[in-house]
């Protein structure tokens, strides 16, 4: 009898001790794909502009299938959307030190730091994440009007700022005239 109770004890055991690994077909959505972390990242967004990518003269002329796309545009004079779009088929996260999402620094032609958000701004010691969707993306203002700017030929780069991944940083030639 001791013996049978032993053999059930060690059978049970191993079947527990087999069941650790997992079925990696649990851990992906109908495409395949997982996040990293197990999820299922199956979200279906219509833009309604599927087939348009980059134009052979690297114009671009709306999505670009597979990329993060970093696009800075001007909505007022000296006021400027930074966005940083997500037209992958996985969710991104972007992890961060502080409070701080982005940075943006205004340089003459010749490459002359003349402001750096970051140099005057405050931000929280803070660890913090942000998820872009599939299809969705971050967008951050930027008011260039309170710089006081003399007339000339400025340019506007902008960029994330995340702890060991890519800034998605892009820049915008812009004039101030009198």
């Amino acid at each position: 009898m001791k013996r049978l109770v032993l053999f059930l004890l060690i059978g049970i055991l191993l079947v527990g001790c087999g069941t650790s690994s997992t079925n990696d077909s649990d851990e992906q959505n109908q495409d395949g794909k997982t996040n990293g972390s197990g999820e299922v990242t199956n979200h279906e967004v219509d833009n309604g502009s599927e087939g348009e990518e980059e134009s052979a003269d690297g114009e671009d002329n709306g999505i670009i299938a597979g990329k993060v796309v970093p696009v800075l545009t001007e909505t007022n004079p000296l006021l400027y959307t930074y966005e940083v779009a997500n037209q992958t088929e996985k969710e991104i996260t972007l992890e961060f030190t502080s409070s701080q999402r982005f940075d943006y620094a205004v340089e003459t032609k010749e490459g002359e730091q003349v402001y750096l958000y970051s140099s005057v701004a405050s931000f929280m010691q803070a660890l913090g994440e942000e998820t872009i969707k599939q299809g969705g993306s971050l967008e951050f203002e930027i008011n260039l009007n309170e710089l006081d700017l003399e007339p000339g030929d400025y340019v506007l780069k902008a960029w994330m700022t995340p702890t060991g991944s890519k800034k998605y940083e892009v820049s915008h030639d812009f004039t101030i005239t009198e």
